[in-house]
């Protein structure tokens, strides 16, 4: 018979603090088994640990509770006010002996249980696609300092929030609103578990957008008002405990693109950001709860519960460096400047320009992508290739799919168009950090995927293409 449990544990003190909390920092776990299977999900309030971390923490886990190392998933919510790499080359290992404790316990105390889940079209209220072409400069990104017009459309015409390194261009498309309305994952989702007398055990939510709302000051050049802080998906699952007196955990899905439609106007400061974390937490916890109250469906046969991990080898671009110790890198970068500022002082169009400042910034953000954020090894970065990790998990007529670094929403419109047959949902940033998943299409269009990425043109495709022949032989299994 199928049983779960629930819990958390606080990760301050885990690590060597670099700012004071503003918040508590958990790790939160949901634990599910049947005869044959055992999983464990954890959920973490923290960003960019890498694969190696993220294996080492499966791996302790795994010996420590008899849960499969493959059946473990190490998900970062992707929190920008919480420690990142390197800190979480510290932390992951005390981390992981928490977790070992709590889970030990949620093991002894898994009960069988029945699950009810509202499914939630959030529309554009929350979300939106910080990406967009811009006629005659090319593909731009905005982070912050959004506005809306009457209908709540996002939209920019500010150079200077476009992430152009100071570029002015010069173009008739910004004398008036440029929106941000590209496609969105408006999808949500509320599972609340029960025990057989109808008490809840514990509710897990899914939503795909940017924790990044407890740092706004940052946009408006404040330096001095960092905080540790859960940001709104934490006070999302503090509002789902409140109401239902049980653990919650929130799944993140694929957002490497979709920001969280957030404030501007007077959130230069660390009280004004955590005011408006508190309101959209609250307020997507609220569209969960009406949509919950209004209508469930059935999780299905709880006893339908199968785990898996699929490592899939995916090429890396070849202007990417093959060591750390490039010794042409200086003059690469100095070059790739020099060429952007005749570009600029010689009059050149608009899209050339965007092009050299993209290829600029790329050039210089190599070193950064490959040591500290993505912490690829010398071995690595000389193969040109690097294994990426799919975790999959079927719970009743539902299938979890753990895609790596972060994804773009194309990649859950592919998962749930390519996997039709179960209700695919799609998470993001499982098993360690493996930066921006750029798509064939934003390294044609340019922004910041473009140069926060190692991946080349065939490199999502083949990713997909891995994902498939693992996924139909396992599910036809």
């Amino acid at each position: 018979m199928a049983k779960c449990a629930f819990g958390k544990v606080s990760i301050l003190g885990t690590f060597e603090p670099l700012m004071q909390p503003g918040t508590e920092l958990y790790c939160r776990l949901v634990y599910l088994e049947n005869d044959d299977t055992r999983v464990l999900l954890a959920a973490l309030d923290t960003s960019c640990a890498s694969r190696s971390a993220a294996r080492r923490f499966r791996n302790y886990v795994a010996e420590h509770t008899g849960i499969p190392a493959n059946n473990i998933w190490f998900h970062e919510l992707q929190i920008h006010a919480a420690p990142e790499s390197p800190q979480m080359e510290e932390a992951v290992m005390p981390i992981a002996e928490r977790v070992v404790q709590e889970t030990l316990a949620m093991m002894e105390c898994a009960v069988p249980y029945t699950c009810r889940v509202a499914e939630c079209d959030m529309g554009t209220r929350f979300s939106m696609n910080r990406e967009q072409y811009v006629e005659g400069l090319g593909g731009v990104t905005v982070w912050a300092g959004i506005l809306f017009d009457e209908k709540g459309t996002p939209y920019c015409n500010d150079p200077d929030r476009m992430l152009l390194d100071g570029y002015q261009p010069d173009l008739p498309v910004f004398d008036k609103p440029i929106y941000f309305d590209n496609t969105t994952d408006s999808k949500a989702y509320l599972f609340v578990f029960r025990d057989m007398h109808g008490k809840v055990i514990g509710t897990m939510s899914r939503f795909a957008a940017h924790p990044d709302v407890a740092v706004l000051f940052e946009s408006h050049d404040v330096h001095d008002c960092y905080h540790y802080h859960y940001d709104w998906t934490g006070i999302l699952s503090d509002k789902l405990e409140q109401v239902f007196q049980a653990p919650s955990l929130y799944l993140n899905g694929p957002c490497g693109d979709l920001a969280t439609k957030k404030a501007w106007f007077g959130t230069d400061n660390y009280e004004a950001s955590d005011a408006e974390c508190r309101r959209i937490g609250e307020e997507i916890a609220n569209e969960l709860l009406a949509r919950f109250a209004k209508k469930t469906v059935s999780l299905g046969d709880p006893d339908h519960l199968r785990a898996a991990r699929f490592d899939i080898d995916v090429p890396m671009r070849d202007s990417f460096p093959r060591t750390y110790q490039d010794e042409k890198l200086n003059a690469q970068i100095e070059a790739a400047e020099q060429a952007r500022q005749d570009a600029i002082q010689n009059h050149a169009p608009a899209y050339l320009v965007k092009r050299l400042t993209d290829d600029c910034i790329r050039t210089a953000h190599n070193p950064y992508i490959a040591k500290s954020q993505c912490v690829f090894t010398e071995e690595e970065l000389n193969s040109r290739v690097i294994t990426n990790t799919v975790s999959a998990l079927q719970l009743g007529d539902y299938l979890f799919v753990g895609v790596p670094g972060e994804s773009l929403v194309d990649m859950t419109m592919w998962l749930r168009s390519t996997f039709t047959g179960v209700k695919t949902i799609p998470v993001d940033q499982v098993n360690g950090y493996c930066g921006y998943m750029a798509t064939p299409r934003t390294l044609t269009l340019g922004g910041y995927t473009y140069w926060s990425s190692w991946l080349g043109r065939d490199s999502i495709p083949t990713l997909k293409e891995g994902i498939v022949k693992a996924m139909d032989e396992w599910l036809d299994e």
